[in-house]
């Protein structure tokens, strides 16, 4: 009977460990300064953005001014989508990457502007 308990609590604990727990959301809440390389374009676009449990919105602030943003963070992984009014035109924008504390990179392709790459550190908080 104590063999087969044993047995029981081995088989027990292993089928709990083999369980994935999720991990909360990164934080990505605030403003970040960003890279963008995409072909012979190179931008320093600014995010600014809220999240609330997995969901992300925001403002994405570049060279056409400011436009909405809106996307998840799962884990450490983000995606995010823009729509920007480039010169009369809406472009969107699809971002993907990963959350590394205070700073996130991956990649992203912009209708009509092709794919790339994009950096962002988190701006020091202002005083």
């Amino acid at each position: 009977m104590v063999k087969r308990a044993v047995l029981l609590a081995v088989i027990s604990i292993s089928l709990v460990a083999a369980v994935p727990i999720p991990r909360a959301p990164a934080n990505v809440a605030g403003e970040w300064n960003v890279t963008l390389e995409l072909g012979s374009i190179t931008g320093r676009p600014t995010l600014e953005l809220k999240q609330d449990g997995e969901k992300v919105t925001g403002t994405y602030r570049g060279r056409y001014g400011a436009s909405p943003l809106e996307g998840a963070v799962k884990e450490n992984k983000i995606g995010f989508t823009v729509t920007v009014n480039a010169e009369g035109q809406q472009v969107s924008g699809q971002f993907g990457g990963t959350v590394d504390g205070d700073s996130m990179s991956g990649t992203v392709e912009f209708e009509g502007a092709g794919e790339g790459t994009w950096s962002a550190t988190r701006a020091p908080a202002k005083k």
